[in-house]
């Protein structure tokens, strides 16, 4: 475990990493738009482009939240999405959301990534966005994945980074450290939420160690794809 994967888990216990993500289930979708200026829907269509080889197979997408990536992957056409989530509240969010459009074949399952409920190789794709960096065991989620992938089915994980060029990551720093945490707050109502999600970016292993952690769990092809200079990373990975 690294440096960085020591000090995110520290932070934060996984049973308050849940209660936070329930207490802001009601504004998460406007905050993520508002703090991401909209480019998280732009990273998202993005990454769903990226596995335009599992056209019709079955999604599963992990820390699903309040749907906007399962909502996405909908484009692939796919036999089924299983969304799934610890906080409960995030997929209450999720569940409104599909009341309110005609029936898709998703399904809402709640329950924890290091342990997920579902037999080995049943999915074609298993994806993840914005929800790695808070797992309290990055490598036992990411052995999950690899384990109900089917042979030759692919893991995609969008997750926020902290940019590399000095006059870009200074600028960076100066937003998540101040302006996030104010805007956070002044929508959501919960301060230590939006002190804690910029901490956790900070805390996420660089580019080339998480690569590492996916090899390690199994996956083969990684590779890295920086998005909007280095402040959203996509990893993919394929199961031999």
């Amino acid at each position: 475990m690294t440096t960085r994967d020591t000090l995110n888990s520290a932070t934060r216990s996984p049973a308050q990493i849940r209660a936070m993500f329930n207490a802001i289930a009601p504004t998460y979708d406007r905050l993520n738009h508002l703090l991401s200026f909209g480019l998280d829907v732009r990273w998202r269509r993005k990454a769903i482009r990226m596995a335009k080889a599992k056209r019709g197979g079955a999604v599963l997408d992990i820390a699903a939240g309040s749907g906007d990536l399962s909502l996405d992957a909908l484009a692939l056409e796919p036999s089924r999405i299983v969304a799934t989530d610890f906080a409960v509240s995030m997929l209450r969010e999720f569940d409104r959301k599909l009341r309110e459009r005609p029936p898709l074949p998703i399904d809402l399952v709640a329950c924890d990534a290091m342990e997920l409920p579902f037999r080995d190789g049943s999915f074609d794709l298993t994806m993840v966005a914005f929800g790695i960096r808070n797992f309290a065991d990055r490598l036992r989620s990411l052995k999950e994945m690899f384990r109900v992938l089917r042979p030759g089915g692919m893991t995609l994980i969008l997750e926020l980074s902290e940019p590399r060029t000095p006059v870009i990551a200074q600028g960076y720093a100066l937003y998540t450290r101040v302006g996030l945490p104010l805007i956070g707050a002044i929508i959501s109502r919960h301060t230590s939420a939006y002190r804690y999600l910029p901490s956790s970016i900070r805390h996420f292993p660089i580019q080339e160690e998480f690569v590492s952690l996916m090899n390690d769990a199994g996956f083969s092809e990684t590779a890295a794809r920086p998005l909007t200079f280095g402040v959203a990373t996509i990893y993919s990975g394929m199961k031999p």
